[in-house]
């Protein structure tokens, strides 16, 4: 028999420490033949090593390489793997290889851990990895420059631009500026260019001034440009060295990108500093822009002003200071490539391709403002020199030439654009998903005939037997449309891909589809219209003519979204009330197959476009969002924070955050309330409490928004609190100003839920219940408490039902303008496309007017009213107005349009003016009365309950060189 004993041993081999498990036999007397002792030795199992010594010195731009290597005693295969390493390194297992390139931002030190593994145990190599600059640089080498010695401009050299910028359909240079540029105020003299800006008419415009480009005659990719420069001082000045691109492959401004090298802008005083910027992204206003700036006298003499541009980096100086890096893991362009690829982004994009020079001096602008009394004219922006190196180290890639960096400059982090995809039919029809908090919500789509033409059009699916598998098969012997919907006949509700309330703004929303004509099948002389619609007859579409497209192949189609918004049916498309997401139409016989289908949205932010979750339903005299807890049931998401060193959402509390909170327990009969703490980092930030689905307010519109504030601690700021109201994006009520209040005790916050709609809220797709935070700027240290956050159909204290009271003033009938304009309106251009004001007209029967003078800039004009007006009680009601045209459009090819929207911009009736009840367009030169019954409106689409603007202009974007004036505007019962 035997004897088993169980000990623990604790052995330690090459550093690491093990549990041995040792089992000792003891064999009797009589248990061993040959009386030999039979216990083994015990086998160990040794920890592996490194062998290899880790590089432990990199450079900026120069390839850096460290192979691993290990050994292990009991001839184990081993594993290497990194747990820690700097982004601009990678690991290749496989090779056991570390490996990359660091660039100039990441000069320091960094931190890498490596480990190697047996299988059971591993051991960990650490080392720091110290990035200098190179040792072994190359040498700007000039290449071109103009140092002004003549008595004239180069012709050569330089090309000059004139007029305001309305021959590229930006008036005003796109910023509203004030001059005139002409050839007159560029000057070379005494070895120097002189840009000057005077104080002096000229068509139309109070100033002139000068700008002069390379375009033509010199194109930098990559490179040293550098000029040396002496701005003027002045309020409403904006001098300016900068690049664009000369024939650009990623589309216009600002996905073909913009360097700025020096922008100056109103320099006065102490307060002056030099700003370097760099423009991408995708078309505005869904543009972006980073960069930086430096505080020092510029206009106390000359300095000089550069950018090394190289691949994937720019970086910014003024008189050899580093003040900015850019690189491309933050920078990108998103585009509209062609009809066959859409909208597409490309590797290094817009910052790898050709650009030329500017100089220019402008004056006033949104950026800099007016002049004052205070700023002198003449004023001059001199040049010495411009300059252009390139890199003698490597002229391909631009790099290798870096001599100067400030390893404390602050490198923006990694950015992309935001893509969303909906499938509509790939094999079959698809639906329409959202992951709600772990829950998946989803609308299944389903395809079908939707205009059959007695019978002339079929559509079946059926197997290709290639990459396309099932496809949708049509065929009509004349005409017919077929139709991808919800199977429920839900609507959806689409942002942020041309559903802008400004339809102007482009946005990048895209019918994607691959499809098959086959040509024996089809009339070659008809056309496929794709189509978008809100409810027949409110659409939007875009013909494609079939001589144009392939035949007998398939193909791939992009039908951008702004084309659709752009060419609209009897009635426009409503992009928050889409019925069909897809339409295919023919104009004629037709065998075509379609296959997958998709709508596709780009955006600069996150979440920026997308279609909407079906909407929250709520009921009740009043919604709650917090008192002891938050209301999930409708609030989705619950609390959150964004800030602007996250650049995103955050719902965990990190302590990390700019931003914290807790619930706690007051004590007192305020109970659980919500505390929240906001950091001295320098960051700035909001906190909400927020759905992930749209929630329907509509129901309260008359009604209040109530919550209990407490300011704990203001700490060192004194701009107080601020609160707003998000819809879904892009809609906002805006910073909304508390100022200093709550200091240290309760304080019942009530807030009108119409004074929100004035100030832009969509009731319909609220998705915020609050958003609350020190004033932006001023919030270091700040901490505070929120309770009893709830909406209300009444007024906060107990009182209203239903919709709630319109104050007095506010609803029945009203004279808008009649010389004068009501307190609750203004005289309104949406877009600065056209000058508003108030003139005495020459008919002995009117005297003060408005008067509307439009540009070439697309806008629509009116009154805007700063509150909702209720006209739903006038049981015969009219709108009713005089005008007067001074000049006709230059484009005759519109109409004359009345246009009123409701508290939502969805909400609206839009007519032609030869609609009225006098039934005439207007005259040029004569006065003439028109009216509109508001029951004529009310079925055009428009809520008679909540009337906010009332615009009068020729049709979107014929307006240019159109004057009209408006008289006795007024809603009145007949």
């Amino acid at each position: 028999m035997t004897k088993e004993t169980n000990t623990m041993t604790r052995l330690k081999f090459n550093g690491q420490t093990l549990a041995v498990a040792t089992v000792a036999l003891a064999l009797s007397a009589c248990g061993g033949s040959d009386g030999v002792d039979s216990r083994q030795p015990l086998a160990y199992n040794h920890a592996p090593t490194f062998s290899s010594s880790p590089l432990s010195i990199a450079q900026a731009q120069r390839d850096y390489s460290y192979t691993v290597s290990g050994s292990d005693e009991d001839g184990d295969n081993l594993s290497f793997a990194a747990t820690t390493l700097p982004d601009w390194l990678s690991f290749d297992s496989e090779s056991t290889t570390l490996s990359g390139m660091p660039g100039t931002k990441d000069i320091g030190t960094h931190q890498v851990v490596l480990s190697v593994s047996d299988g059971k145990l591993s051991t960990e190599q650490s080392f720091t990895i110290e990035v200098t600059l190179p040792v072994d640089n190359g040498s700007w080498q000039l290449v071109w420059q103009d140092e002004f010695d003549g008595n004239s401009l180069s012709t050569e050299r330089w090309g000059y631009q004139t007029g305001d910028g309305s021959q590229y359909g930006l008036v005003g240079w796109g910023n509203n500026e004030l001059q005139w540029y002409q050839q007159d105020n560029i000057q070379v003299v005494d070895g120097q260019l002189q840009i000057t800006a005077k104080k002096e008419n000229s068509n139309g415009y109070g100033y002139t001034s000068g700008r002069i480009r390379t375009l033509g005659f010199v194109d930098v990719k990559y490179g040293r440009i550098e000029a040396r420069v002496k701005p003027p001082a002045g309020q409403g000045l904006w001098s300016a060295f900068w690049l664009l691109p000369s024939d650009s492959q990623y589309g216009g401004w600002a996905s073909g990108g913009e360097i700025d090298i020096m922008e100056i802008v109103s320099p006065q005083g102490e307060q002056q500093q030099v700003h370097g910027t760099a423009h991408y992204g995708m078309a505005w206003p869904l543009n972006q822009s980073s960069g930086g700036s430096h505080q020092m006298n510029v206009t106390d003499d000359f300095h000089i002003y550069a950018v090394e541009w190289e691949q994937d980096e720019i970086r910014w100086y003024v008189d050899d200071v580093h003040f900015a890096t850019l690189t491309s893991e933050a920078w990108w362009s998103y585009f509209y490539k062609n009809n066959t690829q859409g909208y597409t982004g490309v590797a290094g994009a817009p910052f790898n391709q050709n650009f030329h020079m500017l100089l220019n001096l402008a004056v006033g602008g949104n950026w800099p403002g007016s002049p004052n009394a205070d700023t002198v004219f003449p004023a001059t922006m001199a040049v010495d020199y411009v300059r252009v190196y390139e890199c003698s180290q490597d002229t391909v890639s631009g790099r290798g030439c870096v001599s100067n960096v400030n390893s404390d400059v602050e490198v923006p982090s990694a950015q992309d654009v935001f893509v969303q995809s909906y499938t509509l039919y790939g094999d079959s029809a698809a639906a329409i998903e959202w992951n709600i908090n772990d829950e998946v919500i989803s609308r299944p789509l389903k395809s079908g005939i939707g205009w059959d033409n007695n019978g002339a059009i079929t559509m079946s699916e059926i197997q290709t037997g290639d990459e396309h598998g099932t496809v949708l098969d049509v065929v009509t012997s004349n005409m017919g449309n077929i139709v991808i919907a919800a199977q429920d006949a839900e609507t959806f509700n689409l942002f942020g891909m041309g559903s802008s309330s400004e339809p102007w703004k482009l946005h990048a929303g895209e019918l994607k589809m691959d499809m098959y004509i086959n040509s024996a099948g089809t009339d070659l002389d008809s056309a496929i219209v794709i189509k978008m619609d809100s409810g027949w007859p409110a659409l939007g579409y875009k013909r494609y003519d079939i001589a144009e497209l392939p035949k007998d192949q398939w193909f791939s189609l992009s039908v951008p979204l702004n084309d659709l918004v752009a060419t609209p049916g009897e009635q426009a498309l409503n992009t928050s009330k889409v019925v069909n997401l897809f339409v295919a139409e023919f104009t004629g016989a037709a065998a075509v197959q379609f296959d997958n289908i998709s709508l596709v949205c780009g955006h600069k932010d996150q979440g920026g476009c997308g279609i909407n979750p079906p909407e929250v339903a709520v009921e009740g005299e009043q919604v709650r969002v917090f008192s002891d807890e938050v209301n999930q049931s409708v609030w989705t998401n619950g609390i959150g924070a964004w800030d602007d060193v996250a650049g995103a959402d955050y719902f965990d509390n990190a302590t990390s955050n700019h931003i914290t909170w807790n619930l706690v327990d007051t004590g007192d009969e305020h109970g659980t309330v919500i505390e929240a703490q906001f950091g001295s980092n320098g960051a700035n930030g909001v906190l909400f409490i927020q759905s992930a689905q749209p929630v329907n307010m509509s129901d309260y519109t008359g009604g209040s928004l109530v919550f209990d504030l407490k300011v704990l601690d203001y700490a060192q700021t004194t701009a107080g609190m601020t609160f707003k109201i998000d819809c879904i994006y892009p809609c906002s009520t805006g910073d909304q100003s508390l100022g200093v209040v709550a200091n240290g005790e309760w304080q019942t916050m009530t807030i009108a839920v119409a004074d929100l709609v004035a100030q832009g809220l969509n009731l319909s797709s609220v998705n915020t219940g609050l958003v609350i935070y020190p004033t932006w700027g001023d919030q270091q240290g700040v901490k505070f408490q929120l309770d009893n956050i709830r909406w209300l159909k009444g007024d906060g204290n107990g009182g209203g039902t239903g919709g709630g009271e319109t104050p007095a003033g506010l609803e029945g009938a009203v004279t808008i303008y009649d010389g004068n304009i009501n307190d609750n309106w203004a005289l309104w251009d949406c877009c600065g496309g056209a000058a508003v004001s108030e003139v005495t007209d020459d008919d002995a029967n009117y005297g003060a007017v408005a008067e509307y003078s439009f540009n070439s800039t697309p806008t629509v004009a009116g009154v805007f009213g700063t509150t909702p007006h209720d006209a739903s009680m006038l049981s015969n009601g009219t709108l009713e107005f005089d005008l007067k045209v001074i000049s006709q459009p230059t484009d005759t090819s519109g109409d004359w349009l009345i246009k009123i929207e409701g508290i939502s911009q969805a909400i609206f009736a839009e007519v032609k003016l030869s609609t009225s009840v006098e039934g005439i367009p207007p005259t040029e030169g004569q006065w003439q009365h028109y009216t509109f019954k508001l029951a004529d409106l009310q079925a055009a689409g428009l809520q008679l309950n909540a009337i906010k603007i009332i615009m009068i202009f020729p049709t979107w974007g014929t307006a240019d060189g159109t004057i009209y004036r408006l008289d006795n505007l007024q809603i009145k019962e007949n």
